[in-house]
C-alpha cells in the first residue's frame, strides 16, 4: 500500500509540474494573449503607439484615387492619355467602392473578430490590405486591366481595410482603455486621418524620383501624318515600321508632372518612359505593409 501511495504521489506531482509547464509556455504569434499584459506596472498607453502607426498606413487608402488618379490615367501614354488608359469615371466608382465593401464585410462579420482573435486580424491587414490596394493595383494599371484593378482595390482592398481599420478602436477600448474611449479613439481616429497627410509628400517624392520622359521623336511636322488605328492609336512609321505614338500639348506635360523637365510638345513614341506611378504604387505598398 506504501509503495502504491508513493506512485500515486510521483503521478500527481508529475502531472501538477507539467501542467505548470503547459501554463508557463509563451503564447504563439498569432495569439492575443501576446498583446494583454497582466503586470500592473505596465504602461497601457504604450498600446497606442503601434495602433496609431498602424492607423497611418492604413489611412492612406484614398491616396490612389486622390493623389495618383491623373497620373493612373496617364499610365500607358507617360506625358497624355492614351487610348488603353483609364477613364477616371471608371476609375472614381471603383476606389469608392472599396471602405463599402469593407462597410459590409464589418456589419456580417463583427461578431466573428473576437473568434479569429486580434492579433491574426491584424496580420491578415498588414498583408492583403496593401496588397490589395498597392500591389495588385499596380500590376493592373501597368497591364491596362480595368477587371483587375477592381478584384484589387474594391474587393481585395476592402476586405484588408475589413481586417484592420474598425478592428482597432473596439480593441484599444475595451482591452486596454475602458475608462477612457472617448480619448483613445479620438487619438487614434486622428492618427488614421493623417494618414493622408504623410501620403501625400511621400508620393510625390516617389513620383519624382521613378519618373523618366519618353523617347521624343519630333513636333507634328517632322513626324509627318500620322494614321489612325483600331481604337483610335494614332501610329507613325518608325524606320520604315508603324508605331504607336502619343500627341503632348504643353499643357499635358506639364498635368503629367514633365512641366520642369523642359520636355517639348509633340509626339512621342508609346511604352517608352514611365510617369512613375507604376514604382510609386509598389514603393508604397511595401512602406504601408512595414507600418
Amino acid at each position: 500500500l506504501s509503495s502504491h501511495a508513493a506512485s500515486s504521489r510521483r503521478m500527481l506531482s508529475s502531472e501538477s509540474s507539467s501542467s505548470e509547464k503547459v501554463a508557463a509556455s509563451p503564447p504563439g504569434f498569432f495569439d492575443d494573449d501576446r498583446i494583454r499584459v497582466d503586470d500592473p506596472h505596465y504602461n497601457r498607453w504604450q498600446q497606442l503607439v503601434p495602433a496609431c502607426i498602424a492607423g497611418i498606413g492604413i489611412g492612406t487608402y484614398a491616396s490612389v484615387p486622390a493623389v495618383l488618379g491623373p497620373f493612373v490615367c496617364r499610365a500607358q501614354g507617360v506625358v497624355a492619355q492614351a487610348p488603353s488608359d483609364f477613364q477616371m469615371s471608371e476609375l472614381l466608382p471603383l476606389a469608392t467602392a472599396m471602405p463599402l465593401v469593407a462597410g459590409i464585410l464589418a456589419a456580417t462579420l463583427a461578431g466573428k473578430s473576437e473568434a479569429i482573435g486580434h492579433r491574426r486580424l491584424a496580420f491578415m491587414c498588414s498583408a492583403i490590405y496593401p496588397l490589395g490596394v498597392y500591389g495588385l493595383s499596380a500590376l493592373a494599371v501597368q497591364s491596362a486591366s480595368l477587371p483587375l484593378f477592381g478584384a484589387s482595390y474594391a474587393l481585395l482592398g476592402g476586405f484588408g481595410f475589413f481586417c484592420g481599420h474598425p478592428q482597432l478602436p473596439p480593441f484599444l477600448s475595451s482591452t486596454w482603455f475602458p475608462d477612457r474611449t472617448g480619448l483613445v479613439v479620438s487619438i487614434y481616429m486622428t492618427a488614421f486621418g493623417s494618414g493622408m497627410l504623410v501620403a501625400v509628400p511621400v508620393l510625390q517624392r516617389l513620383l519624382a524620383h521613378f519618373r523618366a520622359p519618353p523617347t521624343y521623336l519630333g513636333g507634328l511636322s517632322d513626324v509627318g501624318a500620322l494614321t489612325i488605328g483600331e481604337g483610335g492609336t494614332r501610329l507613325a512609321s518608325v524606320a520604315g515600321v508603324d508605331r504607336e505614338v502619343i500627341v503632348a500639348t504643353a499643357r499635358d506635360l506639364t498635368e503629367a508632372g514633365f512641366g520642369s523637365m523642359g520636355l517639348e510638345e509633340g509626339v512621342y513614341l508609346l511604352g517608352t518612359g514611365s510617369n512613375g506611378v507604376v514604382e510609386s504604387m509598389a514603393a508604397m505598398g511595401g512602406s504601408v505593409f512595414v507600418l
